[in-house]
């Protein structure tokens, strides 16, 4: 029996692979996430923007679920900055899609030290630099920017966001 053990604990998982590998890739109930191909596209086009107004930003773009698809701190962007991005995306993935300047106002009495702890694995820093990624009208992400002025990391977000033929809101 003691040799039989391993190939019956096998064989009870074969079932579980197979289905896993049959699952759609939709993370969340929103509908299907950005894909890393498109999350490249939109930093490509945020990228291009901030180079255009010799800007340097960080990137962030997080799923319909908050988790990490892609991010770029650009040559120059101060070390911090990836991590700021982060966090305004992360706020707004977790409120919904809500665009950073509205949490902004919403959480403007926020004790901000208490923030960190907040987030998973992240800072919820509810400010302006964040936006929804609408794909076919469904939330498939959010756009987290740092590093230039706040106005200037939204319009990054927007060339990306446009770049993908994405939107900022629900249609």
């Amino acid at each position: 029996m003691k040799r039989l053990a391993p190939w019956i604990l096998f064989g009870a998982l074969l079932p579980a692979s197979a289905a896993a590998q049959t699952q759609p890739a939709t993370v969340s109930s929103y509908g299907p996430s950005i894909s890393l191909r498109q999350a490249m596209h939109l930093i490509d086009g945020a990228r291009a923007y901030a180079e255009s107004k010799s800007l340097t930003v960080s990137i962030v773009v997080l799923d319909a679920a908050g988790y990490l698809v892609a991010a770029n701190r650009m040559d120059g962007a101060l070390f911090v900055t990836p991590e700021i991005a982060r966090g305004k995306a992360y706020a707004a993935i977790a409120t919904g899609g809500a665009p950073g300047d509205e949490l902004a106002g919403r959480f403007s009495q926020m004790v901000w030290s208490n923030t960190a702890s907040l987030g998973y694995g992240a800072p919820l820093l509810p400010a302006e630099g964040a936006l929804p990624v609408f794909i076919n009208g469904v939330l498939a992400g959010v756009v987290g920017a740092s590093g230039a002025p706040s106005d200037e990391d939204v319009n990054a977000i927007k060339a990306g966001i446009a770049s993908i033929s994405a939107t900022t809101r629900q249609r």
